[in-house]
């Protein structure tokens, strides 16, 4: 294995490099995600770390991080609820201190021996700890056993194809436009200012739509998001004025900053079940906005998320964190008991076509 900061290899059994210091992402007995949980947690406190305040947050933000290991997540957040992160901000960095931890979680938490370890390990890359359990699992095979084994067919490797700014300029005087398949991702910034474009089709194969991809679009009436995007990314549809039909499908699972920033035309909006956090001025200035139909499944929203929305009404759960949110910010709801399904994306677009 080779250290991810210098990328010299490590010595057998060893995950904290003797060249560097780095201690690099391990896994743990029966838990098989450990390294990828790691690292998402590293990435997540490194792009929100001014933004994770509470509980709450953090947890509402985990979600967008590890949306596909239910159970890991799961044991992440029952750690949160115990007090695990406040307790390791405050202790000493010392093999004592992880033994105490565990033995809290064991005792008061009701966590197993591996589960604790679990967790431990996890919070400990996550705020650069260097411990390394003594559950650590070596997964690099001794030498005569990589000899043994017969390599399997590499999987064909999908190479990124971003459309950028020079591939949008092609349709700078164009009112409808459709983006060929093949492209994976539409560059930040690539349609700013567009203004003459009334509709955009994106194919399938698109999976990340940049940052203010949209901004200043003020023809731009309607578009569908592909199915494979999973981030809302910051000021996709900044000020665009005439925005009224957008349809996001289920899997995103973020509503970033300025992502709909005075969308003034945009009357209602279905918001995916899978989103867990809708960001800063996130429908901020949406001036004609009347109807947002938000899932329980919403863990954050920002405190200015939906000012300057006169018109607004959240369709939500009763007893929700969205519910709850509307009564804390004088924001007016409907909230539908517990077990009610939401109105859903055909109802939505009924209206829209009236």
């Amino acid at each position: 294995m080779l250290c991810q900061n210098c990328q010299k290899k490590l010595p057998a059994g060893k995950v904290l490099c003797p060249d560097c210091g780095c201690l690099n992402p391990y896994n743990i007995n029966g838990y098989a995600n450990t390294k990828a949980v790691q690292t998402s947690l590293k990435t997540m406190i490194g792009e929100h770390s001014g933004r994770i305040a509470d509980a709450a947050q953090f947890k509402a933000v985990l979600r967008d991080f590890i949306p596909d290991l239910d159970a890991e997540r799961r044991l992440i957040a029952k750690a949160v609820d115990a007090g695990l992160l406040d307790m390791l901000m405050t202790a000493e960095k010392s093999r004592t201190m992880f033994k105490e931890l565990r033995e809290t979680l064991i005792k008061d938490g009701g966590f197993g021996k591996y589960d604790a370890e679990f967790v431990l390990v996890c919070f400990a890359h996550m705020l650069s700890f260097n411990y390394v359990s003594p559950m650590f699992e070596d997964d690099e095979p001794p030498e005569e056993e990589k000899e043994k084994k017969v390599s399997a067919p590499a999987a064909p490797v999908i190479k990124p194809k971003p459309f950028g700014k020079l591939d949008a300029f092609r349709y700078a005087l164009s009112g409808r436009v459709a983006v060929k398949d093949g492209f994976t991702e539409l560059s930040a910034y690539c349609f700013e200012n567009y203004g003459l474009m009334k509709e955009i089709t994106l194919p399938e194969s698109v999976s990340l739509i940049g940052e203010y991809a949209f901004s200043d679009c003020k023809n731009l009436q309607s578009i569908e998001i592909p199915k494979a995007v999973r981030k809302m990314d910051k000021g996709v549809f900044n000020a665009c004025l005439g925005l009224k039909k957008v349809t996001l499908p289920e899997g995103i699972m973020t509503i970033g900053d300025n992502c709909f920033f005075c969308c003034a035309s945009l009357k209602v909006l279905r918001i995916p079940d899978t989103v867990s956090s809708i960001g800063e001025n996130a429908f901020s200035g949406c001036a004609g906005l009347e109807k947002l139909i938000i899932s329980r499944n919403v863990k954050f929203i920002d405190k200015n998320a939906f000012a300057y929305c006169g018109k607004l009404t959240v369709i939500c759960t009763e007893n929700s964190f969205v519910h709850k949110y509307c009564i804390q910010n004088k924001i007016k709801y409907n909230a539908l008991p517990l077990g009610m399904n939401l109105p859903g994306g055909d109802e939505v677009e009924d209206e829209l076509d009236e």
